[in-house]
């Protein structure tokens, strides 16, 4: 291993629009040791050359894929690809797959094989069940156009050999520890390579505040996502390589990003079992958590947030039942709002959520106005204020995912505002 650890760290996308920083961090491919080459997309990649073969630890998504195998054969490597390892099964992380495949038969070498834990297969058949539902909800969450359906088109190449809590493998003399966590999935693995102390971490590290929390996606492992980030600062790395975001080098500066991360997981699930074990509801949860500290680059909220993950938390302990009587086999919320705005009429309430928005009450301001834009659907009124609020809440919101369900808002705006011949 190189002597030498690249400084590539927060400060290489320090400056950048929020859209752009460093958990949406896109670099160049870059050795950033010996023998070790970082792809830096969407979903990370990075390739392990062990003498005359190579080692991927995952793929990057399909439509970035292709510049990762140039960029392998053009800059660094001739080897084959003897194994791909994927850290889990995301979309972003797995479907480049075959294009690693057809450059293996372009070359005439063997189809390289792919390792994963077993429980990924069973996510690739879920996707295939769930692609219509998960390209409308990749739709809301990044607030993409109407037309993108990426689940539809994925190609998920199953892998070829799985394995149950951990799998030593050796590739040209080189040693690989694959190691099982659950945490943003229920089928992650996280790479440790010893000879070189390189540590791959898939999602279970990614450069923002923990994503496992995501309010529109399965359940997710806040506990059990400390534990592997523990594990993983116990091995010493000098160099990290996370999912998203630019590389981690140097001991100490790792062993900070490893167990801070840790430690803020820690504290969310810890208070939010110690409250439930007091008979509290979600709803005054929320509202008790001393949240810890995230004054650390990597624990920014950019994408998902700290309260998404208190509620992860309580969701894995508890049921969907939120201690109001009235939503146990509740009536619908349209029906509800109707008769809410046939009690008192729909101006006084609009009236109220102008001046709650006048005196910087965005989040009241929307709950106000729900119940209008349902119980009058064809309230130009409502609409109107409906889009201004969700424009300026996305606008000052930081947690993409947060943004996406904003955005879709006014989109809705939109929509019925068109219907209704005022846009």
């Amino acid at each position: 291993m190189a002597e030498q650890q690249p400084q590539l760290d927060y400060e290489t996308a320090r400056g950048r629009p929020r859209e752009e920083g460093a958990f949406y961090y896109r670099g160049k491919s870059e050795q950033v040791a010996e023998g070790v080459v970082f792809f830096a997309t969407q979903g990370n990649s990075s390739a392990f050359v062990c003498d005359d073969r190579i080692v991927m630890v995952d793929t990057n998504p399909q439509w970035f894929a292709g510049r990762t195998v140039e960029e392998l054969r053009g800059q660094y490597s001739q080897a084959p690809v003897d194994t791909i390892v994927y850290t889990h099964g995301h979309i972003d992380h797995v479907t480049g797959a075959e294009i690693f495949i057809d450059d293996a038969a372009a070359h005439s070498f063997a189809r390289p094989r792919i390792i994963a834990h077993r429980d990924l297969p069973r996510r690739f058949d879920r996707y295939r069940q769930m692609h219509e539902q998960n390209n409308f909800i990749n739709r809301v969450q990044f607030n993409l156009p109407a037309g993108v359906r990426a689940f539809s088109t994925a190609p998920w190449t199953y892998p070829d050999q799985v394995y149950d809590s951990a799998l030593e493998i050796s590739v040209g003399g080189e040693r690989f520890e694959l190691h099982h966590a659950r945490g943003e999935t229920d089928d992650e693995t996280w790479v440790w390579c010893p000879g070189r102390r390189v540590l791959c971490t898939g999602d279970t590290f990614v450069w923002a505040t923990p994503n496992v929390g995501n309010p529109y996606k399965v359940q997710r492992y806040a506990f059990e996502e400390a534990s592997a980030l523990e594990e993983m600062a116990a091995k010493r790395p000098v160099l990290l390589l996370p999912g998203h975001g630019p590389p981690v080098a140097g001991e100490e500066r790792i062993q900070d990003a490893l167990l801070s991360t840790a430690h803020w997981l820690r504290s969310i699930h810890d208070q939010v079992v110690a409250k439930m074990n007091e008979g509290k509801w979600l709803e005054d949860i929320l509202r008790e958590i001393d949240y810890p500290a995230n004054d650390r680059p990597w624990l920014q909220p950019i994408y998902d947030h700290p309260e998404f993950v208190a509620r992860n938390v309580f969701r894995l302990y508890g049921g969907w039942y939120d201690g109001d009587p009235a939503n146990m086999l509740p009536a619908h919320s349209e029906e509800v709002a109707g008769a809410l705005v046939a009690a008192t009429g729909a101006q006084p309430i609009l009236e109220r959520a102008r001046a709650l928005r006048d005196a910087g009450e965005l989040q009241l301001a929307c709950h106000l106005v729900d119940f209008v834009r349902k119980g009058e659907p064809d309230n130009v009124e409502a609409w109107q204020l409906w889009r201004e609020l969700f424009a300026a809440r996305a606008e000052a919101e930081p947690s993409l995912m947060a943004r996406g369900a904003f955005h879709n808002a006014v989109r809705q705006a939109d929509e019925a505002l068109q219907r209704l011949g005022a846009s």
